[in-house]
């Protein structure tokens, strides 16, 4: 109920809105790392929530801990997300362990990274290419190992997931799919370049 109105899964399409503001990052996976790295250049003071330590090799997360503006919650989990009409007023955090109370936290945006990067593709029963990363495999024309299917946006898991990036791999699949469909091998142009 809270979507679009503090909670958000994407910081380059909302971190903006949090200029000057105290946000969460709930998170340890690489995107989340990422995620909160961008809105250090944002958020007044970032809540950085894990469930454990990041590794001390990851130079990244070690990066994101360094920045003045970033509070780690380190073992512990979002209770529970508090808002009203106008948004997220805050968060309740617990500790993963012990009998601690729950801590407020007063926050206008949480940004949600638990479930990972990797793409839920089990539906496709193995039947369908898949790459080391959880992603579908494409070729450059958005076509699957399998003639005549083909994958866009998200489900590729390309490294900038954005509307934009997969509104292009649907227009590149649409023309491809069209070729398919009509048994053509090339992209028929009505231009040339000389």
């Amino acid at each position: 109920e809270l979507l679009g109105k503090g909670v958000s899964y994407c910081a380059t399409c909302d971190g903006a809105f949090y200029c000057d503001r105290e946000i969460a990052v709930v998170g340890s996976n690489q995107e989340a790392i990422e995620e909160a790295d961008f809105l250090t250049k944002f958020a007044s003071t970032l809540h950085w929530i894990t469930p454990s330590d990041p590794s001390v090799e990851d130079t990244h997360a070690q990066q994101v801990l360094s920045r003045p503006n970033v509070k780690h919650w380190s073992k512990t989990h979002v209770d529970c997300i508090e808002g009203d009409a106008s948004g997220v007023t805050g968060i309740r955090l617990k500790q993963r362990k012990g009998d601690a109370e729950a801590q407020q936290l007063a926050v206008e945006g949480v940004f949600i990274y638990g479930a990972g990067s990797k793409p839920i593709t089990d539906f496709l029963e193995e039947k369908v290419a898949v790459k080391d990363d959880g992603g579908v495999w494409v070729d450059e024309d958005m076509a699957t190992n399998v003639p005549g299917v083909f994958a866009i946006g998200d489900i590729c898991n390309k490294p900038h997931k954005q509307a934009v990036v997969a509104a292009s791999d649907g227009c590149v699949a649409a023309m491809s799919i069209e070729r398919y469909l009509k048994g053509r091998r090339n992209i028929r142009v009505d231009w040339s370049h000389k």
